[in-house]
């Protein structure tokens, strides 16, 4: 009888081993995110101990990317060197090309593998993703094999986010290291770093020497490696403290900054002076300076300014007679709108939560990008703005938040998930509220954001690799899964999605 099984076991092994898979099912290489085109030629490519990585024609843009690509395969064993050709047979190349040629796009890049690895980009963007592809694929080390194929690929979406919380909980330098090369590994280009908020101000500031808190604060040293480490990986931090309100910690350590009425701690900023507008440039002018690149975040959420009627601050309410406001709301309008007009001088784009009316006067500066975090805070929909015309980063609760413990969403339902869609609810009802939208380039990407968690728990609840805690929630690999959706889109199924990062079911 046993015979007979085994017999029946084994021809039916036999059948489904030639059933084709189609490239939504194959789940090795397990690449993430997964490429936009991908052919698998016949045989395999075996990576050799020595790898040299060649700059075909010497271009200056390809020896930074070397030099990293360089050491982070000498993490997975390779002896690694670098010329301009060929020199000997007993070692693997990998060829990297920058080319005139605009058919790549910004960020785009193609990859072959034959008998070397060749990687062409248009850009030198476009050419590190491509090493980030080719890092995965040799990343089981010398020897393993890897299919020959050729991919075409470029991101769906241009702003693939990342938010730490430093305010709340001070996160050392190595941390954030580890976190830039980690996100960049998965094509994360943004990391946006929440420098201050009630708890503490978290930069240093030779403007404002009693500004940094003690003991919560980064040396300029600090900037400078987090900077230098975060150029090498193609991501930009973005830098936010958050204003007018989150502003204790700058009301206790820069005098002026307090309503006229607020004689102890103040959580915002009086927004009627001139001298609070004249600080926030000085300051923001120096926080430019560590931290020069394109977007720049003015938080700008949860804060209520009282109608003139009500307003006991004496420059709050000199400062709506002089613009003919009535209402706080009006004046709350006006700050955001002076503090663009500011960063705009300095050639970047400015990014709000949510908070603002988007069709209340002074009417809001339409370059300004809006992070909806709450799908229905105030009434207010990520729509509401989109109707205005008001670009969109999609930040919503679920499933892309990550805060104390209670809007921790599961991989399957982060699998589900599209850029399009905005939802907002806790466990165990996540999808509380819920709104897909059709695709637009009005939204111009996502990103995740975890909340005043600490460093120890953090790794963990975003990449599944560090420790966890069970307060917080249970590790996984949320931010691949997210980053796949960003890259790619939906044209994965979940399923093998979930597979490619390690993850199961969830009971």
């Amino acid at each position: 009888m046993c015979s007979i099984k085994n017999v029946f076991l084994g021809l039916f092994i036999l059948l489904i081993s030639f059933v084709p898979l189609s490239a939504q099912e194959v789940t090795k290489p397990l690449l993430v995110p997964w490429p936009q085109k991908i052919t698998f030629n016949t045989g395999d490519f075996i990576p050799k101990r020595l790898i040299e990585l060649i700059n075909k024609d010497n271009q200056k843009e390809v020896y930074p990317i070397i030099e990293t690509f360089s050491k982070d395969l000498a993490e997975s064993g390779y002896v690694v060197s670098a010329s301009r050709k060929k020199t000997n047979p007993v070692k693997s190349y990998i060829i990297l090309i920058l080319t005139n040629d605009n058919t790549y796009d910004e960020e785009g890049y193609k990859l072959k593998i034959d008998s070397d690895i060749t990687i062409t980009a248009s850009s030198a963007n476009g050419l590190f993703w491509g090493t980030r592809t080719a890092l995965q694929l040799l990343s089981a080390g010398v020897g393993s094999s890897v299919s020959k194929m050729d991919i075409e690929d470029k991101p769906m979406l241009k702003y693939r986010g990342l938010l730490i919380d430093n305010a709340r909980s001070f996160h050392s330098l190595p941390f954030h290291l580890k976190t830039i090369k980690q996100m960049s590994y998965y094509k994360m280009n943004r990391y946006q770093i929440h420098f201050s908020d009630h708890e503490s101000y978290t930069l240093p500031s030779d403007k404002f020497p009693d500004l940094p808190t003690k003991g919560r604060h980064f040396s300029k040293e600090d900037v400078r490696i987090l900077r230098e480490v975060a150029k090498k990986y193609h991501v930009e931090i973005v830098p936010e403290v958050d204003v007018p309100g989150h502003s204790r910690a700058l009301t206790e350590g820069i005098a002026g900054l307090k309503c006229t009425d607020v004689v102890g701690n103040a959580d915002k900023l009086c927004i009627g002076k001139e001298e609070t507008y004249n600080i926030l440039k000085e300051l923001f002018l120096e926080i430019s300076e560590m931290f020069p690149g394109e977007y720049w975040h003015l938080g700008a959420d949860e804060v209520h300014y009282p109608d003139l009627n009500a307003c006991k601050c004496t420059d709050c309410k000199t400062r709506m007679k002089q613009q003919n406001f009535t209402k706080g709301l009006e004046l709350y309008h006006y700050f955001i709108n002076e503090m663009y007009g500011f960063v705009k001088r300095d050639k970047r784009k400015m990014l709000v939560w949510e908070g603002f009316d988007p069709v209340a006067k002074p009417v809001i500066n339409k370059e300004i990008i809006v992070c909806p975090f709450d799908i229905k805070h105030e009434g207010r929909m990520p729509s509401d703005y989109m109707n205005q015309e008001y670009r969109i980063l999609n930040t919503s609760w679920t499933p892309l938040y990550i805060a104390d413990g209670i809007y921790m969403t599961t991989p399957e339902v982060i699998a589900r998930w599209t850029p399009y869609m905005f939802g907002a609810g806790r466990s165990p009802s996540p999808y509380a509220y819920w709104k897909k939208f059709k695709e637009t380039p009005l939204i111009i990407g996502a990103q995740m954001c975890s909340w005043a968690i600490e460093e120890a728990a953090e790794e963990g609840l975003i990449f599944g690799t560090g420790q966890g805690f069970p307060n917080y929630g249970r590790p996984a690999p949320r931010l691949q899964i997210v980053a796949e959706r960003v890259w790619t889109g939906a044209s994965s199924s979940y399923t093998n999605l979930l597979q490619r990062v390690g993850e199961a079911y969830w009971d």
